[in-house]
């Protein structure tokens, strides 16, 4: 059976989409993952050029948002007649969704990838948008991430969270009880400092698995490699069929 609140402590229930503080928590999370990913790109050997880090890292913010405004939605719904308030359960359902995320995004990509080049459908290959980047992979490729990622948060939600709600709503309660009192401070730890540390490893992960692998050989013998003025993709990854003109230049 789950822990009851003290009396009076509904009042001081910390809530995910109310104030003014709340909507800057909101900016601060958006603004550590983006600076994440800046910082990775800044430490990866090669590095993807510019317009490819931004095509990737775009797909990751699509889909990140979609996942969450699940987050919220879960928080908000998985609180209705619990224990545990919305701020606990959004960190409890976080934190699930980087577990299970990771790890079911990494094998549906996986299986992804498989029927990608099975059925050589060059223009969902992720991480390759065409020489030069093209928008248009980007776009297909944007809008199956988010699905993907969507469906990951409600397969999490059924196959994880619904059936161990009760459980899951005493242990959310005990560890939010020190800080009922302090829904502002709640507030900050739930959707700030945990979200951070929990993004940095969430977006890391993810942005290796979406983004195009580069074969070590390439790396250590492509003298034609600079950095950015190299196109990401080579000639047999091109999403258009070769024209007479490019064999010709060749």
């Amino acid at each position: 059976m789950a822990a009851q609140p003290p009396p009076g402590a509904e009042d001081h229930r910390c809530h995910l989409l109310l104030g003014s503080f709340a909507m800057l928590v909101q900016v601060a999370l958006a603004v550590a993952a983006v600076v994440t990913l800046i910082y990775k790109r800044h430490s990866e050997r090669p590095r993807r050029p510019w317009i490819v880090w931004a095509f990737d890292t775009t797909k990751q913010a699509y889909a990140g948002v979609l996942q969450h405004m699940v987050n919220l939605l879960f928080g908000v719904y998985f609180a209705v007649d619990a224990t545990a308030s919305e701020c606990a359960w959004y960190l409890i359902n976080f934190s699930i969704s980087v577990a299970c995320g990771v790890v079911i995004l990494y094998l549906v990509m996986k299986a992804y990838r498989s029927l990608v080049d099975r059925f050589g459908l060059h223009l969902l290959r992720s991480g390759e948008y065409g020489k030069p980047p093209s928008w248009k992979p980007w776009l297909a490729q944007l809008l199956v991430w988010g699905f993907l990622a969507s469906g990951e948060k409600l397969l999490t939600g059924v196959a994880v969270i619904l059936p161990l709600h009760s459980y899951l709503d005493t242990f959310a309660y005990w560890l939010e009880k020190p800080l009922v009192a302090y829904p502002h401070i709640e507030l900050l730890l739930v959707m700030v400092v945990a979200p951070v540390l929990l993004n940095i490893l969430f977006f890391w992960v993810i942005d290796n698995i979406i983004m195009k692998k580069r074969p070590e050989s390439k790396i250590h013998d492509d003298s034609t490699f600079e950095g950015d003025s190299t196109p990401l993709l080579e000639d047999d990854y091109c999403c258009c069929p070769p024209s007479g003109r490019d064999s010709h230049e060749k």
